[in-house]
């Protein structure tokens, strides 16, 4: 599926942010962890990286719950459901 999150094309997605215009490569599941990136690809919740920006996501964490919470939130708005619905989905809640 396409990723439903606004902005996302083929630049870096927090490189296009922050004013740069850095191809991203890469395509980062915004919300993982067992059997979470399926859903994630399932549901549209992914965006492109630079390969810099998602060494940085992997291996320190960095924009990794400012992502988390931008993916819930976009998925509560394009499929109308609620904190509840997502945590049912996902197991979890980011907000």
């Amino acid at each position: 599926m396409k990723s439903i999150i606004p902005g996302d094309n083929e630049y870096c997605y927090l490189c296009k942010n922050l004013g740069f215009k850095n191809r991203g490569y890469e395509v980062h599941h915004m919300i993982f962890g067992t059997g979470r990136e399926k859903l994630a690809d399932e549901d549209g919740l992914t965006v492109h990286l630079c390969s810099l920006h998602h060494r940085m996501l992997h291996d320190r964490g960095d924009y990794k719950r400012d992502l988390q919470e931008k993916a819930q939130e976009t998925w509560m708005k394009h499929y109308n459901g609620t904190k509840e619905d997502f945590i049912r989905r996902y197991g979890i809640s980011y907000l």
